[in-house]
């Protein structure tokens, strides 16, 4: 990869998530998914969906930076659109205005799954060193998406209660992306599972279309969304454990 648009750390993390992609690629869905999910929801996640992408924060000095490096790699990237859901997110966690600028771009280095990634400029006048270092660090933005291509708003919202009471995750929220006319909705693992370290430890259901009144009444549990980011910080603050077997170039998945 050439290093010129993009910091080391960003580099780097943009390894994992193509590797992440490529691991997904050729594991089945029962594996891939946390293996304290049920074996019964396991089955119906993978008659409804598909692993679609991973995803990533990134912070190249320009959008265009950043699309002349994919370009350089011989990656096919989309054009960037602006993101909805990952900017609310920003904006919310660091108390940013809504002109904050945030792109999504969808990568495809190798066969197997795309790399989504998220990118918050430093051209942007919101950016700053603080909140560059604070989502290195914790990897917030870090993402497996399912696809539900079939999706109805019964079906999106069995699945949804399934993931909350079976699967242990948290709802943190849902949007409609008017660019590519899809729905996002997105889970964080609860405290309890979250001490289980993965590099990519949330996930989003992605659906075709504006499916957003069938969660619009979710409740999104604060207490238990919060300490669920908390035990992400503690993993996040330990010192990763060495992967026997593993290159050093490119680091082995997490899962």
């Amino acid at each position: 990869m050439n290093h010129a648009d993009f910091d080391a750390c960003d580099l780097q993390r943009l390894r994992h998530a193509v590797n992440y992609a490529h691991h997904a690629s050729i594991t089945s869905l029962d594996v891939l998914l946390p293996p304290w999910i049920p074996g019964d929801l396991k089955r119906a996640i993978r008659s409804e969906c598909a692993v679609s992408h991973c995803g990533t924060l990134l912070f190249p000095p320009t959008e265009e930076a950043a699309l002349a490096h994919f370009r350089r790699n011989g990656w096919k990237a989309s054009a960037p659109i602006p993101s909805v859901l990952v900017k609310r997110r920003l904006t919310e966690r660091y108390g940013l205005p809504g002109d904050t600028t945030v792109l999504v771009t969808r990568v495809r280095p190798a066969s197997g799954p795309e790399v989504e990634v998220f990118l918050f400029p430093k051209s942007c006048p919101r950016y700053t060193e603080d909140i560059a270092e604070e989502e290195r660090i914790h990897g917030f933005e870090n993402h497996v998406g399912l696809f539900m291509g079939r999706a109805r708003g019964d079906s999106l919202r069995y699945l949804a209660d399934r993931l909350e009471v079976d699967g242990e995750l948290v709802y943190e929220g849902s949007a409609h992306n008017p660019h590519e006319n899809t729905t996002m909705v997105y889970f964080a693992p609860g405290a309890r599972v979250a001490a289980a370290r993965r590099r990519f430890p949330r996930w989003e259901v992605q659906c075709p279309g504006d499916l957003t009144a069938v969660v619009k009444d979710r409740p999104v549990r604060a207490v238990a969304l919060a300490e669920a980011y908390e035990a992400l910080r503690v993993n996040s603050r330990r010192p990763e454990p060495p992967r026997v077997g593993s290159r050093p170039r490119l680091a082995a998945p997490l899962g």
